[in-house]
């Protein structure tokens, strides 16, 4: 069968045929094209009598198209208290019937050797980032995510080798879930496929737009269906220097810099058409009409400049550094000052004219009716009326969906503290048990509760969806704005839906919608738990590794160990005595790296550490660093 979109690359779909070898094989096979496919079990081999003689044979096929069936079956007698074993194997090709044979008998004589080196690459996966902490249910999706992560890898030959969106429906690439993904990669050491799924996306972009832009959605024989949305440029480019963070390696900066400078370049002068630093079009949100100024458009767009900005130090480019920082300083004003609404408390869904919103909210009306939503109905129709009474002839926020992406701004750390604190204790009305609604205006009554009881439709639609990644961006928020315990709170929420319909994975919609298996699900464990909560923050390059922790409060005993930082490995173990001592403990495998423990400065607290530790503090810090093996400290109140 033809992968999506193969009549763009000639790709036919003719009758499918079968037969049975003389080993008792079957053979399928389509007949226009090289598509092979061989299904051997050892049954054939050991079960020659007549009873079993005639066991194959072909039956209608179930499904629309040119498929076929075939049915193969065996009697066996199996004595009470016995067992017997056998193997099926299934091998295919899309280039020869040889190949397809070759790799069939390979797996049949190999395979528990190839078992053997899988356990051995799974368990090696789940040693990095090893996780020990009180929420053992937190413990264990964090170490299966590791799995699912690994799970979603397509390495297609002649194509390119990268991460999927997800099973069963999205087993292609995408440029957005991967540039959030990758974030999540790095932090449990999975590296190679971040490298090898950036420079896919990258090369196709180039292949295809040629001006910086990153596509959106790419089928696995290299047909692209969307060249892109518009926060995926930026969103590329701050994903770059976040992976340089951790690998240090200037060769690959100075390989998608280009990419990078091309992409901001586009951003600025192909779609931002006012010239007010916020480029028009489509983010994250799929509702029609939504395509003006965009508030995580926005939020990612600045978030890119401040990244290229450090990026152009780093390669010594002076004028571009400084010219893309004063745009970043710029969009971070003008964010905080054009898109808050201290109405709603709340940054705007977007920034468009009159006559935009009032479109939108009577479609929103409607859907807020069919979905039975008095209140957003009633807050709907109360907007409209404002803006009829009080008409503006330029464009201006609107807060009209409560759209996850509201809490961009905090998820970059770029909102005014106490802007964001407003901002996400608004966001917290749009929280179910599970997680955050992808659109506000379609909460339920189990918004606001953390009874973990659901009854979900019939029929899934993602309206009304509550998603792991708007959950995600909220837990990051929570986080830079320094509350650990309500970042804890949200992740436990989402942990609900680990294993809740399929064991060891966790779902796209929450609980149990959509893909079975979610690539960007490790963004919202992976940057939370060791960026945030144990700190580690690295800047490889530069050969230092900060340590910035700020543990949940019912975290009394954690660690994190095996954590890869370019050819270092780190791991950090935190422990709170019941008298109220703490004790903080890194550890690196490298030599000359440098650790920085960086605590907030607090008076009231007496600190010993061990030999070969300096102190000291700068502003609002205490900071202890080392360039040995080991750094402890011990915290004691006065």
């Amino acid at each position: 069968m033809p992968t999506w979109l193969g009549e763009r690359t000639d790709m036919k779909d003719g009758k499918d045929l079968v037969t049975m070898n003389k080993d008792g094989h079957l053979y399928f096979r389509d007949s226009e094209m090289e598509y092979h496919c061989i299904v051997s079990t050892n049954l054939a081999a050991i079960m020659r009598d007549s009873e079993n003689a005639n066991n194959f044979s072909t039956i209608e096929s179930p499904y629309k198209g040119n498929g076929i069936t075939a049915l193969q079956s065996f009697n066996m007698l199996i004595p009470a208290g016995e067992s017997k074993k056998f193997q099926v194997v299934i091998s295919g090709s899309y280039e020869s019937r040889a190949i397809s044979y070759s790799e069939n008998k390979d797996i049949r004589e190999n395979w528990p050797e190839m078992l053997e080196a899988k356990k051995a690459r799974l368990t090696s996966l789940a040693q990095q980032s090893k996780l020990n902490i009180p929420d053992k249910k937190i413990e264990e999706a964090f170490e299966w995510l590791k799995y699912n992560s690994d799970w979603v890898i397509r390495d297609v030959p002649h194509i390119g080798r990268g991460i999927t969106a997800g099973i069963p429906d999205y087993p292609w690439w995408f440029g957005v879930d991967s540039e959030y993904a990758l974030k999540g990669y790095m932090t449990i050491g999975q590296t190679d496929i971040v490298e090898s799924t950036i420079a896919l996306l990258d090369s196709v972009s180039e292949a295809v737009n040629g001006n910086g832009k990153i596509i959106h959605e790419m089928s696995t024989n290299g047909a692209v269906f969307n060249p892109g949305n518009i926060n995926e440029t930026p969103q590329f480019a701050s994903l770059i220097w976040e992976v340089f963070k951790w690998n240090g390696d200037k060769a690959f900066l100075e390989r998608y810099f280009p990419t990078v400078e091309k992409g901001l370049s586009w951003l600025m002068e192909a779609q931002d058409k006012d010239g007010n630093l916020f480029p028009d079009g489509f983010g994250m949100m799929e509702i029609h009409g939504l395509d003006s100024e965009m508030i995580d458009v926005a939020a990612y767009t600045q978030r890119a400049f401040a990244d290229a900005a450090a990026m152009a130090e780093v390669l010594g480019k002076p004028e571009l550094e400084q010219q893309y920082r004063e745009t970043a300083a710029k969009m971070a004003a003008k964010i905080n000052a054009e898109f808050w609404s201290e109405e709603f408390n709340s940054f705007a869904d977007f920034i468009g004219t009159d006559q935009q919103a009032l479109h939108l909210i009577e479609d929103a009306i409607v859907r807020a009716d069919t979905l039975d939503k008095p209140w957003a109905v009633e807050e709907l129709k109360a907007t409209r009326a404002k803006i009829k009474a009080n008409p503006s002839a330029t464009p201006r926020p609107f807060v009209l969906h409560h759209n996850w992406v509201v809490n961009t701004p905090m998820e970059m750390k770029i909102a005014d503290p106490d802007k964001a604190l407003k901002a996400l204790d608004t966001g917290a009305n749009y929280a179910n048990p599970f997680g955050m609604f992808v659109t506000g205006i379609d909460r339920d009554e189990s918004a606001g509760s953390d009874d973990g009881s659901f009854k979900g439709p019939e029929i899934f639609s993602y309206t009304g969806a509550v998603m792991t990644l708007p959950t995600a961006v909220q837990i990051v928020g929570e986080n830079n704005y320094g509350r650990p315990d309500k970042a804890l709170n949200y992740l436990q929420k989402m942990t609900r839906s680990f294993s809740y319909a399929l064991p060891g994975s966790m779902y796209e919609v929450s609980p149990d919608y959509g893909m079975i298996v979610q690539a960007w699900n490790i963004y919202g464990y992976g940057v939370p738990i060791v960026q945030q909560f144990f700190g580690i923050q690295p800047m490889a390059h530069k050969k230092i590794v900060y340590i910035r922790p700020q543990m949940p409060s019912s975290w009394n005993n954690a660690s994190l160990e095996n954590v890869k930082v370019a050819d270092n490995t780190i791991s950090v173990y935190f422990e709170e005595s019941e008298s109220g001592e703490k004790q903080i403990r890194v550890t690196q495998t490298a030599d000359q790296w440098e650790l920085r423990l960086e605590l907030p400065l607090d008076n009231s607290i007496i600190y010993s550490f061990n030999e070969g530790v300096a102190n000291e503090t700068e502003g609002d810090t205490d900071r202890f660093s080392t360039r040995g093996k080991v750094l402890e400290l011990k915290l004691n109140q006065k």
